[in-house]
């Protein structure tokens, strides 16, 4: 039984630190791909220092990494998949938001879906 334990107050500690909007929205910004804080900032438009500090609680958690490219830094998703879960948790949720319709969860969806595309394609283009 202590290994429950262990896994699960490792799962609520991971759980807590990513559930603040803008790092859920961050980490669905870095599914599409490797990004400076500056590209993230202006898509998020949230401002390049609360976004390090937000990059910092999940580098510590070791969900994020980061990569020095010349002067740049480039930070990436250290597991992808957790995006995916995440959008996948929106099922779970949308049930118990009343202010969310069924067509604004879809929408959110197929917005970062899209977000994906978007980088892939611009990625291949370069």
């Amino acid at each position: 039984m202590p290994s429950r334990t262990i896994v699960a107050n490792e799962l609520a500690t991971v759980l807590r630190q990513i559930s603040h909007p803008d790092r859920i929205r961050l980490i669905q910004k870095l599914r599409v791909g490797d990004q400076t804080v500056n590209e993230m900032a202006a898509a998020l438009d949230i401002t390049p220092t609360r976004l390090s500090q937000h990059l910092a609680v999940l580098r510590t958690l070791g969900l994020v990494e980061i990569e020095a490219i010349g002067q740049s830094r480039v930070y990436r998703l250290t597991q992808p998949q957790l995006a995916l879960w995440l959008i996948d948790g929106i099922d779970f949720i949308a049930h118990r938001i009343g202010r969310v319709s069924e067509s604004e969860v879809a929408q959110a969806k197929r917005l970062w879906a899209l977000d994906a595309v978007e980088q892939r394609n611009t990625a291949e283009a370069a």
